[in-house]
């Protein structure tokens, strides 16, 4: 197992991972220090179009993308990530090809530059968090995995590959995970 994680690492939920918040989810670590560690699940969608979100937003109205659920931890909190190899001086890079948006001010601006902004860009409602010392706590445990986040894993379209897709990139040694029992409380 990779001990290693920080900004722009996945956090692979283990199967052996007891809250059910996270059961079978990738987490993209954008955000790793003293302080605490902040990301967003990449896997679980929240069932709702962003224009349901951003009623007041009229660039969405005509949006059709996704919507994620990025954490249990402060859902009326929005974030944006967007696929880009150009530098996109508004957002954080998290890793290549993948920035982190938290400023609403620029988004027109970033949708405007951002090819096929449906598919490049998506919007996450609340995020995941840990408090100083608590993600250590939870590696130590083995809650986790970790790998260096992907861009083509964080944008894939079909969220059933991601948790297999993830767990397949630690290699050979961990595609057992993949037949791991769902706790059948978690659905």
């Amino acid at each position: 197992m990779n001990d290693e994680y920080g900004k722009g690492y996945f956090l692979i939920a283990n199967p052996v991972l007891p809250d059910p918040n996270f059961s079978r989810t990738v987490v993209l670590l954008c955000n790793h220090d003293a302080h605490g560690s902040f990301g967003l699940v990449i896997n679980k969608e929240a069932g709702i179009k962003p224009a349901e979100i951003f009623s007041g937003m009229d660039r969405l109205r005509s949006y059709d993308g996704r919507a994620f659920v990025g954490g249990p931890v402060s859902q009326s909190q929005m974030f944006y990530i967007c696929r880009s190899w150009e530098p996109v001086p508004e957002m954080d890079q998290i890793c290549p090809g993948v920035h982190l948006g938290m400023d609403w001010n620029f988004l027109d601006s970033v949708m405007d530059r951002i090819p096929d902004p449906e598919i490049n860009i998506r919007f996450f409602i609340g995020y995941s968090g840990w408090g100083a010392g608590q993600l250590a706590g939870e590696m130590e445990r083995r809650s986790w995995l970790t790998c260096k986040a992907d861009e083509s894993l964080v944008f894939e379209n079909n969220l059933d590959r991601v948790w297999a897709g993830a767990v397949k990139s630690l290699g050979k040694d961990y595609e057992y995970l993949i037949q791991a029992p769902v706790n059948p409380q978690w659905n």
